[in-house]
């Protein structure tokens, strides 16, 4: 890592501290010995931008994540190296195990950009906008995928990690409604100290709020997926306001008894009181049809 850095170093100055979306789209772009022509921007945040792109070896679709390296504070600069190569370690070993995890084709760095990519999938738009095209989903929709998000909580569980910021917009819809999560840049090992990270509200409270003794679990995941199933069901987000599984002013309880009971065991601010995933496995919402 520290050789990778080494080669990026010299560009941090104002002249090349930040990337700009419009001067790759349209462009092709080396990785790995493999020609890539970059296509419309799909996004963008704090990280740098991702693109829908085209792999001239057998012509497939992907979707490529420009990480800025060179910026003008070498300790930003080598945080987003170790979140590149952690989410890139990460996902490749989860995606041996799931199928609901988004998957990762390629990485690699250009010093004379100063960036790094992540070469993966591509699918046809991310959870939030997914929702945001739908008036509501029915219960049987909510509930298919529902039980993705308990699969992938299961893998991440048996491999001892915590995402930390699960949310719509790092779900990734592909056909048939198949749901994949993405985006492992922040994840870490469970039982780690926590630092301030994740999302408002979809992150839990410990991970946006950490005290000096935080200790995250997979249960702050738990969160996340309550978080995510809420606004599923009410069309808003949660807040931190207890009891936060109400639902939103002028809003009526869902009906549906099983689902209000998942809510109410995960948007639980102290994570000693949360459900585990375990928990949410075999509740009967989770199993029943």
């Amino acid at each position: 890592m520290y050789g990778l850095l080494q080669k990026i170093t010299p560009l941090f100055n104002d002249q090349h501290h930040a990337i700009k979306s419009a001067s790759m789209e349209n462009k092709v772009f080396i990785i790995h010995g493999k020609q890539y022509t970059f296509k419309k921007e799909l996004g963008s945040g704090g990280f740098g931008y991702v693109y829908n792109a085209r792999r001239h070896v057998d012509n497939k679709q992907v979707a490529i994540k420009v990480v800025t390296l060179a910026l003008k504070k070498a300790e930003k600069s080598y945080r987003n190296l170790e979140s590149v190569l952690s989410e890139f370690r990460q996902t490749r070993k989860l995606t041996e195990m799931s199928d609901y995890i988004v998957h990762m084709f390629d990485c690699g760095f250009s010093a004379q950009h100063g960036v790094a990519y992540l070469v993966m999938e591509l699918g046809q738009q991310d959870f939030g906008k997914y929702l945001l095209e739908r008036p509501a989903l029915t219960p049987v929709e909510r509930k298919t995928i529902w039980r993705q998000f308990v699969a992938i909580a299961i893998t991440l569980q048996n491999n001892h990690i915590v995402h930390r910021d699960i949310k719509p917009q790092n779900l990734i819809v592909f056909p048939g409604v198949k749901v994949k999560l993405c985006d492992f840049g922040i994840a870490t090992q469970a039982l780690e100290r926590s630092e301030r990270t994740g999302t408002y509200p979809y992150s839990a409270p410990e991970v946006t709020k950490p005290t000096p003794t935080t200790i995250l679990t997979t249960k702050a995941d738990v969160w996340s997926w309550g978080a995510v199933l809420y606004r599923m069901t009410y069309l808003v987000r949660p807040d931190y306001v207890a009891p936060c599984y109400y639902p939103p002013e002028g809003q009526l309880t869902t009906s549906e008894a099983q689902l209000f009971d998942i809510l109410r065991h995960t948007l639980v601010k102290n994570p000693e009181k949360r459900a585990s995933v375990s928990w949410l496995s075999k509740h009967a919402y989770t199993k029943t049809d």
